[in-house]
């Protein structure tokens, strides 16, 4: 085409020059795009330009620095009087809002090992003093226990829930779970037993999302009362409810 114009119109052949730049001034455009797909497959160990400082971008002092703007010297502050730990209740009695007592919160503590220089845990034996063993929180243990663990465990705590039953009809080759009157749950500390019903324990999910810690709390009271019920003697002296153990 551009020759045939050259050709008609008698115009002389362009100089190589003036067809340089123009192929130049045509490929200028494809510059930004060829850098973008190359910043998209290439890595740097530095921080990308942030020109616009939005909020997913913002200035801050790191952990451990100085700062000005305090007259000791130090990013780091305390927490403000008053703060509330998030998701915690503020009406709740004795409420500690950032959960430091162990043997409510958790069952357990943690000690050094002077031998092998790790942590131990050690399991509380006992209920915590904000725990009151009553009808009342054996009631609520009860209702807890046949709601979450009777499905299970069986009403009776021995392993034959109706889940397991189920799982022998269609012979689903399900893990009969523990027996929770044997010796070895009977002898494990409450914290022990808190500690499983928060955070599972082998084939068993944790139900610490599921039930408030009093609630946990209030299960193992019950299923204290339940182990002992297994063992009651025959008697005129014991209640006619715990001769012969719990059906």
């Amino acid at each position: 085409m551009l020759k045939w114009i050259v050709e008609e119109l008698k115009l002389p052949a362009p100089p190589f020059w003036l067809i340089g730049g123009l192929l130049i001034l045509m490929c200028l455009p494809l510059v930004p795009l060829a850098l973008a797909m190359r910043a998209r497959v290439s890595t740097s160990p530095k921080t990308r330009p942030h020109y616009i400082l939005d909020m997913d971008k913002q200035t801050k002092f790191k952990a451990q620095s100085d700062s000005p703007i305090f007259a000791d010297g130090r990013a780091m502050r305390p927490p403000v009087p008053g703060t509330i730990a998030w998701g915690k209740k503020v009406d709740a009695p004795n409420a500690d809002l950032l959960a430091t007592d162990d043997h409510y919160f958790r069952g357990y503590r943690l000690e050094n090992n002077a031998t092998t220089g790790g942590m131990d845990t050690v399991y509380y034996t006992g209920f915590p003093g904000r725990i009151k063993v009553d009808q009342a929180l054996m009631l609520r243990g009860q209702q807890r226990f046949n709601i979450y663990c009777a499905p299970c465990h069986g009403l009776g705590g021995q392993g034959d829930g109706a889940i397991y039953q189920r799982s022998l009809d269609i012979q689903a080759g399900w893990v009969q779970p523990s027996n929770l009157t044997d010796d070895e749950r009977r002898f494990r500390p409450e914290g022990h037993l808190f500690n499983t019903i928060t955070n599972g324990i082998r084939n068993m999910a944790g139900y610490g999302a599921q039930v408030p810690v009093q609630d946990r709390w209030a299960i193992v009271a019950y299923l204290r009362a339940l182990q002992m019920s297994q063992d009651a003697p025959d008697t005129p002296d014991a209640p006619a409810e715990l001769a012969g153990g719990v059906e």
